[in-house]
């Protein structure tokens, strides 16, 4: 690797080990050890340190003390109150995140009067709202159901929709989403969302959510279908061993 001088050594060592880990250059989904990541790069413990943290926090590894550091590769960590994207999740696990719209309606405001009242909007005033299909390597994920306020995004074109609705948001309307108010529950999958997911009898994980503007005015309202096999969410980035027990039965 050839170090660039406009970026810090310990973020190169994590963009190289990412691009190792996309390729799947680790098997068993292991990485080399912090001496030997020294060693190859010639740098101190400390800026190895860095460098795996950022992925820990990322969601892409998990450090088991005396083993080492190894690959999550299987599932998809989600931290409460971060606005990371679908599309950001799917791509720190080196996948390509899909998105597929199956439902896009202009409602008014009248017409959806516990949105309306959590927008503050009046009456004539338009909601934006979409169902789409989200997948991973073109395997379905998740399923989600979002309210977009209109007053505060005027126009949404159906196109965006087809990928990253808050690299719109970030990029072109120069929101950035604060999302908070979490309610999440586990049940099972209905018959819509069996044949939409691909799946059997598989446990859901059901996440809602509101987002707001930085300047504090609500904007979004979101319920997403998750399988629950696939992500796992966490207060921070705290690691928690795996054990024996329930998982293996």
């Amino acid at each position: 690797m050839s170090m660039s001088k406009s970026l810090p050594i310990y973020k190169q060592i994590r963009d190289d080990l990412l691009q190792e880990i996309i390729q799947s250059n680790y098997a068993p989904m292991q990485l080399p050890t912090e001496a030997e990541l020294c060693e190859r790069y010639k740098v101190s413990r400390m800026t190895v340190n860095k460098a795996l943290s950022m992925l820990v926090h990322e969601g892409l590894i998990r450090r088991i003390p005396g083993k080492g550091s190894f690959t999550n590769s299987k599932e998809i960590q989600k931290k409460f109150a971060e606005a990371r994207s679908f599309t950001q999740d799917i791509v720190t696990i080196g996948s390509n995140p899909g998105s597929k719209l199956l439902s896009f309606e202009t409602l008014l405001a009248k017409d959806s009067p516990d949105i309306a009242r959590l927008f503050d909007l009046s009456e004539g005033e338009i909601i934006y709202y979409f169902e789409r299909l989200r997948t991973a390597d073109d395997i379905p994920l998740a399923l989600t159901v979002t309210y977009i306020s209109g007053k505060v995004v005027p126009d949404l074109p159906r196109k965006v929709l087809n990928s990253s609705l808050y690299d719109y948001l970030r990029t072109e309307k120069k929101i950035m989403p604060n999302c908070c108010d979490y309610e999440i529950r586990a049940r099972m999958a209905t018959k819509k969302e069996k044949k939409l997911l691909e799946t059997k009898e598989t446990a859901l994980l059901v996440v809602k959510h509101k987002s707001y503007t930085q300047e504090g005015v609500p904007f979004e309202y979101n319920e997403s279908v998750y399988l629950g096999s696939k992500f796992f969410y966490v207060s921070n980035a705290a690691y928690f061993p795996r054990i024996k027990g329930l998982e293996e039965e």
